[in-house]
């Protein structure tokens, strides 16, 4: 659900409940506080929606013909989003459209309203349990059979001979003879891309769908945003500085319309699908570098379409089911038409340039890079380069003027966000940044066990996961591959669950990796203050015991009764002495 910034909205600010009077800037609004009645100044990264027990189906558990139905129709209603009421003739067609009353469309309407989300207009199985079958399993494979071999082929053979064919199949096997609904119903659920590509061949099924082919055409801010990935072009260190870490990775999110960098993410990993998701969650979510320098990065808000090129971490089902789930379009360039991706392409271009400035720059090209010791000159760590980079791109990239929009890209930000009358309206939030990022975290499925969740070799666990225990199914576990020591398990009642590891293949690992060069350093430092202090006890004591004799060597102390003299070595077993005097045992009166 996304929260409207408008005259009137009631919301929450630092936990006390506001009523927006107008939004005063691009990062701040005033409102009324609803509990004191005083106009106060809120920063809009502090606005919440109220709580809500709303809980919505999650996304991935939806069927794909049934999710397919919910994006079609959550793309529908959205057109009616900004209108208070819709005219009956229009919601009849709109029924008509998807198999529904116009009574069920209103309700539909109404709960897409307080909640924008596709999988909200998913509908909730009645009858039987979900995947359920009261068919033979041997009827219900055969049928399958038939529809991969007798339906998904370049002769585009009709449903009925399907049915025909499967109904043969299972009398001459001696089964029960499959219905001409059951065996309909079965291959609807395989309509899809994978069949048009079966059937109709290539060509036709990239043309309906995959996005057409033809220029980039914007309205506005967020109506459309690239991602691409690139190396930066210059080495960084450890937090030690003792360590060359190498060049580091960045992902970037560009705002085609005021080409405002809206997201940004660095890391030393390689690029990944979770690379992108955290590169929309930074674009998305007012930015956290907001809280240490005010305003310095005012852009954020849910793109429209997110445009990416082919490769594999592109092509993820967490992002291409965050996407849905929030109405974000995910289309991908066309094969070898690099210009779809020119925006982006010169934004990177641009930042690489400003790049070469630091020291440990590796320039564009070995020509460029000459003798310079890039490896010898590195001086910043990668926390540190970050914040470079933040500054470069929010009061150099962001101040300077544009040569395609004319203007600086925050003067076409602060214009794409205010009316001809002057007033400024600011991107809706995202209700639950939370939720909107674990909607985007890659997942696999697992029981919940008593030994805890199993991911990877590796086991979690938390103690609100205790009433799943006895849960039949699996269940759906999402995990930032960059932190093995968490992972997230939303349980039935809605409730996100965040739980710890607690041992296996990565508990193991650290316990028994190799130590690091700050650890290391620390334990010989420890090592090397023991070695200070005994070396300083044995001077202490040397130039104590100088002190006490005055320079005299000490008195030798006359042998106890029973004790042998230390001046000369104690005669060997069965020997005897040459000097008896120098041995003498008394007797003990």
């Amino acid at each position: 659900m996304d929260l409207l910034l408008k005259v009137g909205t009631v919301c929450m600010a630092s936990g006390r409940v506001i009523e927006i009077d107008r939004v005063s800037s691009i990062s701040h609004v005033d409102a009324r506080d609803m509990a004191t009645g005083k106009m106060i100044s809120v920063p809009i990264a502090q606005v919440e929606v109220l709580p809500s027990t709303g809980i919505a189906q999650e996304a991935g558990i939806i069927r794909e013909a049934e999710w397919r139905r919910c994006t079609e129709l959550a793309k529908d209603l959205g057109a009616y989003s900004d209108c208070r009421t819709v005219p009956r003739a229009a919601l009849a067609k709109l029924a008509k459209r998807h198999e529904m009353s116009v009574r069920q469309l209103q309700r539909v309407r109404a709960a897409f309203a307080k909640d924008s989300r596709a999988s909200t207009l998913a509908r909730k199985r009645g009858g039987r349990p979900l995947g359920f079958s009261g068919l033979n399993p041997r009827v219900d494979a055969l049928i399958r059979h038939a529809i991969a071999k007798h339906y998904m082929c370049h002769e585009k053979p009709p449903k009925e001979y399907v049915v025909v064919r499967a109904q043969s199949m299972a009398r001459r096997l001696q089964l029960p003879t499959p219905s001409r609904k059951a065996v309909l119903l079965r291959l609807n659920q395989e309509l899809g891309a994978a069949s048009d590509m079966a059937r109709e061949g290539g060509p036709a099924a990239r043309q309906k769908w995959r996005p057409r082919t033809g220029g980039l055409s914007v309205g506005k801010h967020l109506d459309l945003i690239q991602i691409d990935h690139t190396r930066a072009d210059v080495m960084v260190l450890s937090d030690d500085r003792l360590e060359l870490l190498g060049r580091p990775w960045i992902t970037l999110a560009v705002d085609v319309a005021t080409r405002c960098v809206l997201g940004m993410y660095i890391s030393m990993d390689a690029p990944s699908s979770v690379a992108v998701s955290l590169c929309i969650e930074h674009a998305a979510l007012p930015k956290p570098e907001n809280d240490s320098d005010r305003g310095i990065w005012p852009m954020y808000g849910k793109p429209k379409k997110i445009l990416v090129d082919n490769g594999k971490d592109f092509r993820s089902l967490a992002l291409e089911r965050g996407c849905d789930e929030h109405q974000i379009e995910l289309a991908w360039r066309p094969v070898r038409t690099p210009h779809y991706g020119g925006h982006i392409e010169r934004l990177i271009g641009t930042l690489m340039k400003i790049a070469h400035l630091l020291p440990g720059t590796t320039f564009s090209n070995i020509r460029e890079r000459g003798n310079y010791d890039s490896e010898g000159k590195a001086s910043l760590t990668l926390e540190e380069f970050r914040q470079w980079m933040t500054q470069k791109v929010c009061r150099f990239y962001h101040q300077r003027n544009h040569r395609a929009l004319g203007v600086p890209p925050i003067v076409a930000w602060e214009r794409s966000l205010t009316d001809a009358s002057g007033n400024i309206t600011s991107p809706p939030l995202i209700a639950r940044p939370m939720d909107f990022r674990m909607d985007f975290l890659p997942f696999e499925m697992r029981l919940v066990r008593r030994t805890g969740v199993e991911l990877k070799g590796s086991r979690y666990w938390h103690d609100d996961l205790a009433p799943m225990l006895n849960s039949d199914g699996p269940v759906r576990v999402r995990y930032d591959p960059r932190d093995p020591g968490t992972v997230w398990v939303r349980r039935s009642d809605g409730v996100l669950v965040t739980a710890a590891l607690i041992g296996g293949r990565a508990a193991d690992a650290i316990r028994t990796g190799k130590l690091d060069r700050t650890t290391r350093a620390r334990l010989d430092a420890e090592t090397d203050k023991g070695f200070e202090a005994t070396d300083s006890i044995e001077v202490n004591a040397r130039k104590a015991t100088r002190q006490a004799r005055g320079g005299q060597r000490p008195a030798k102390r006359s042998a106890r009764p029973g004790e042998v003299s230390l001046t000369e070595p104690a005669p060997i077993a069965g020997t005897t002495s040459p000097n008896r005097a120098a041995v003498q045992l008394e007797e003990w009166d």
